[in-house]
């Protein structure tokens, strides 16, 4: 016979163990709430273009209208696929509102020099009055 059994001392009656919810669905919404904050999100609009390198590369304001050209020779404006009339017309919009937006463009290096004369023609006869080809800064060797 057991020490224990001789005293008599009743158990308390628990009952169906069970596992309660709230402390897991604190710590899902702490999980979420880092990853929502510590999430850096690109500034690529998923259109991969690869811009040729120069050693006199400058650093230009939001203030621009921004064009793209794949390497195919397709123009894009805030991820949208257009043809030179939609460029013509966008770049004379946006000058309407900013007269002094320079245009900028980024060209894939592999694209051809017709696709991005056929932008800056269409941009200047938009009226454009400034107009950039937007590079990465070459490193010094």
């Amino acid at each position: 016979m057991n020490n224990i059994d001789h005293l008599n001392i009743p158990l308390p009656d628990t009952g169906k163990p069970e596992i309660t919810m709230a402390p897991l669905i604190d710590i899902v919404f702490l999980l979420l709430i880092f990853f929502m904050v510590t999430t850096v999100f690109p500034e690529n609009d998923g259109l991969m273009i690869e811009k040729p390198a120069s050693t006199h590369a400058a650093e230009l304001t939001d203030k621009n209208i921004l064009l793209k050209i794949d390497k195919t020779g397709q123009v894009y404006y805030k991820s949208s696929a257009v043809t030179l009339d939609d460029v013509e017309r966008i770049v004379s919009d946006e000058l309407a509102i900013r007269p002094d937006a320079p245009v900028v463009i980024h060209a894939d290096k592999l694209t051809t020099t017709e696709s991005l004369i056929n932008v800056i023609d269409v941009s200047k006869s938009a009226g454009a009055k400034s107009l950039a080809i937007a590079t990465d800064e070459k490193a010094i060797e």
